[in-house]
């Protein structure tokens, strides 16, 4: 793969490897409920609504994660094998799912939170293409 810069891999190496050690703990879950919990506290008649018609779990934090995961690989590789990179880190945000069980008894798999990995890449790899369509028209 072609990098653009090494720091900029490093870093986005470094989220991948957090990321998937954040998925197969059951910290995320934790600070995540933590998170929302206070927002329904500080601005109840705000938030209130629409944090109560998210869905339960943490499928909202996974999409969260793996996405911001993408946009750094996005800024770490060269345009002409980000497509690829992208692709590898899909594959690697659904096989973090589908092997907590091998991993960690804390977590299992859930098909929202592997709903959320696959939302949060894809949403990048759209975003991207789309991108990267306007620049060739331009």
């Amino acid at each position: 793969m072609v990098l653009r810069s090494t720091a900029r891999s490093v870093f986005a190496g470094a989220a991948i490897v957090a990321a998937t050690a954040l998925m197969w703990s059951d910290t995320a879950i934790s600070w995540w409920t933590n998170i929302i919990e206070f927002a329904l506290r500080v601005n109840e008649s705000a938030t209130t609504e629409v944090l109560e018609r998210r869905p339960s779990g943490d499928a909202d934090l996974h999409a969260l994660v793996w996405g911001a995961c993408a946009l750094l690989v996005v800024f770490a590789v060269e345009a002409s094998v980000v497509r690829r990179a992208l692709a590898m880190l899909f594959v690697w945000s659904v096989f973090v799912e589908l092997a907590q069980p091998w991993f960690t008894q804390l977590r299992s798999r859930q098909e929202t939170d592997l709903i959320g990995n696959c939302i949060g890449v894809l949403l990048v790899i759209v975003g991207n293409e789309v991108i990267a369509k306007v620049r060739e028209r331009h």
